[in-house]
């Protein structure tokens, strides 16, 4: 079972602000965000810097705006390409091959003004864009982009109540964060008498999954499970409104120690 090297939304803005100083010294005058995991890192540096931001394909377009961001612009300013110093913003690279495809996509004149920022890189993507703040190898998910990594929903668990849907705003279930591809295993605390209901919800609403297990009730039951089914990750607890660090590592250590933090160096049981 692979150890994924983890890092959420708190991760990302506090190794931003950390480097600042640096991305300030560039003198960029425009904020571009790759689609769509891009634009996370994208808003908060332009917000940071107090520079303008777009998308890439406002960029591509040369979408003229009364604003770009939150910033009010000149009449001269109104356009992405009349920018000078573009930095182009996505949250990881592997290789850098999405860089180099967008790159490519613009004309020479403003390609020539870009210069590439990836947050985290591996080794070798980080030598193939301009800048990036952290190197970070695989296997290696975010707290943004976990229900939509095929890899990774392949051998997990994903907990049907708080996870992808809840009934506790009108009493009816509506979903909350539906995963892009199957997922190995959902399991509910609800009575095997619900499982119908259950099924026909998931159809409804895309979800494709392997195994759907009634009445679990405790980790106890849920260790069994990852151990029998041989799950590598386990979605227990919302991580989206989960607070504390150490909490949502804990909540994803269910099955063992598969997620791996720089500011987390015990290992973390869920409970007994």
């Amino acid at each position: 079972m692979p150890k994924y090297f983890y890092r959420t939304i708190d991760d990302l803005n506090n190794l931003i602000k950390e480097n600042l100083a640096r991305l300030q010294s560039y003198d960029f005058d425009l904020i571009v965000g790759l689609p769509r995991r891009g634009m996370i890192p994208a808003t908060l540096i332009g917000l940071f810097l107090n520079k303008p931001v777009v998308s890439f394909n406002e960029l591509n377009a040369n979408l003229a705006s009364e604003k770009i961001g939150y910033r009010l612009q000149e009449e001269s300013a109104k356009f992405p390409k009349s920018y000078n110093n573009i930095l182009l913003v996505d949250d990881s690279t592997d290789e850098g091959s999405v860089f180099e495809q967008a790159i490519t996509k613009l004309d020479d004149a403003t390609a020539k003004k870009v210069t590439t920022l990836s947050i985290y890189a591996t080794a070798k993507g980080g030598t193939r864009v301009d800048l990036h703040l952290e190197t970070l190898e695989e296997p290696k998910l975010y707290e943004w982009n976990i229900s939509h990594k095929k890899a990774a929903l392949a051998d997990a668990a994903m907990r049907f109540e708080g996870i992808i849907a809840t009934n506790a705003l009108t009493g009816k279930w509506i979903p909350i964060t539906l995963p892009s591809y199957p997922v190995k295993l959902i399991y509910s605390g609800l009575r095997e008498k619900h499982r119908e209901k259950l099924e026909t919800f998931l159809h409804d609403n895309g979800v494709e999954f392997e195994q759907l297990q009634m009445e679990v009730v405790s980790s106890r039951q849920l260790k069994q499970i990852a151990v029998d089914e041989n799950i590598s990750l386990v979605y227990e607890n919302d991580m989206f409104i989960t607070r504390d660090l150490a909490d949502t590592v804990a909540v994803y250590n269910v099955a063992g120690n598969f997620l791996d933090n720089a500011n987390v160096t015990d290992e973390l049981d869920y409970d007994n």
